[in-house]
C-alpha cells in the first residue's frame, strides 16, 4: 500500500507539471520522469525512482473517461506490455481511474532502463516515450 500511495504521489506531481517534450525528462527529489504524453483520454508519464536502493520504473496512466474506471478498492494484477517489442512481464495496480504498471523482475527494469539509455525513444504499448536528456536526468538520480 505504501507503494502504492507513493505511485499516486508521482503521477498527480508529473501529471500536473511534467515538462513539455522538447524539455525533456525532470528530476524531483528521487525520481525522474518523462514528459507527459496525452493520447485520447489517457495521460501517460513514465519514471525512475530509488526505493531502498532498488531501481523502480513505472508507466502511469490516468484516464479522464468515466467509464475506465476499475473502483474505489485498489486491484493487482499480473500484465505483460510490449517495450520496444518486447514483452515484459509487469505488476499492474489500478485504483480508480489510475493505473500503475512495473517490471516483476530486474531483468524486466534493466531491459526497459537500456532502451532508455540507449535509444532516441522508447515505445511501450503503441506509446513513445522519448529519450531527450534522459541520460543526464539518470545521472542526477543516482
Amino acid at each position: 500500500m505504501k507503494k502504492i500511495i507513493k505511485t499516486i504521489a508521482i503521477a498527480s506531481l508529473f501529471i500536473s507539471t511534467a515538462a513539455s517534450a522538447a524539455t525533456g525528462w525532470q528530476i524531483e527529489k528521487d525520481v525522474i520522469a518523462s514528459p507527459k504524453i496525452t493520447q485520447g483520454d489517457e495521460t501517460m508519464v513514465s519514471s525512475f525512482e530509488k526505493e531502498n536502493g532498488q531501481l523502480v520504473f513505472s508507466v502511469i496512466m490516468v484516464s479522464k473517461d468515466k467509464k475506465n474506471t476499475v473502483g474505489k478498492e485498489m486491484l493487482e494484477v499480473d500484465a505483460p506490455i510490449m517495450v520496444n517489442g518486447k514483452l515484459i512481464k509487469m505488476k499492474v495496480e489500478a485504483i480508480g481511474k489510475m493505473k500503475s504498471y512495473n517490471p516483476k523482475t530486474e531483468q524486466g527494469t534493466q531491459y526497459i532502463l537500456n532502451e532508455f539509455k540507449t535509444k532516441d525513444g522508447v515505445v511501450i504499448e503503441n506509446t513513445t516515450y522519448l529519450t531527450n536528456n534522459f541520460n543526464q536526468a539518470f545521472k542526477k538520480l543516482k
